[in-house]
């Protein structure tokens, strides 16, 4: 956006509020005045919308904030988000990051799962076409004992990936773990 003619804004500063303002602006990664002024403008804008949200029962949105808030390591606005919804203690604050570094490890792991699924069908899918257009035959035993265990290994990464995300799903509380037979409810 462009800045508006003649609508400067100037304040002046004690030593100790421009100690602070260079302390606020080397938290926002800003070296430039305006850029922090224009980054506290927006937070404070942030912070007002997510007090709005959560007086509205949204609490998606103030979950997205505080993942992205999170991801960007802005710990004092994710403190101060923290403050809207009345979660105020650093504990708190400490094991709800945690869970999202678990979260996103897990996702890290489920993504790793599938990778391998995909590589898995893309060798057999290579050795089928490269067998075909050299019209070899179909019937080899080898051949077949080869996809057969890329297959079975593709089901064990499935089975893998089922429980991950299973696991997953009981850990953020999507669904509950039947403590008794330590199995999943299928209708979940």
């Amino acid at each position: 956006m462009k800045p508006l003619r003649n609508k400067l804004i100037q304040s002046r500063l004690d030593e100790d509020e421009m100690a602070d303002f260079d302390k606020v602006k080397k938290l926002l990664g800003e070296e430039n005045n305006s850029k922090a002024v224009r980054q506290m403008i927006k937070d404070e804008m942030m912070l007002k919308k997510a007090e709005e949200e959560w007086k509205k029962g949204n609490t998606d949105y103030i979950s997205i904030l505080l993942t992205k808030l999170s991801d960007e390591e802005r710990l004092p606005l994710t403190q101060a988000v923290m403050g809207i919804t009345d979660t105020k203690t650093s504990s708190q604050l400490s094991v709800l990051q945690n869970q999202f570094s678990d979260i996103q490890s897990q996702l890290e792991a489920i993504m790793m799962s599938v990778t391998q699924m995909g590589n898995n069908l893309n060798q057999i899918a290579k050795v089928m076409n490269t067998v075909a257009k050299e019209d070899e035959d179909l019937t080899d035993t080898d051949l077949w004992k080869w996809i057969s265990s890329r297959l079975f290994e593709d089901s064990r990464y499935l089975s893998v990936l089922k429980k991950k995300i299973a696991d997953l799903k009981v850990e953020v509380g999507l669904k509950e773990k039947d403590e008794s037979t330590h199995v999943y409810p299928a209708n979940t």
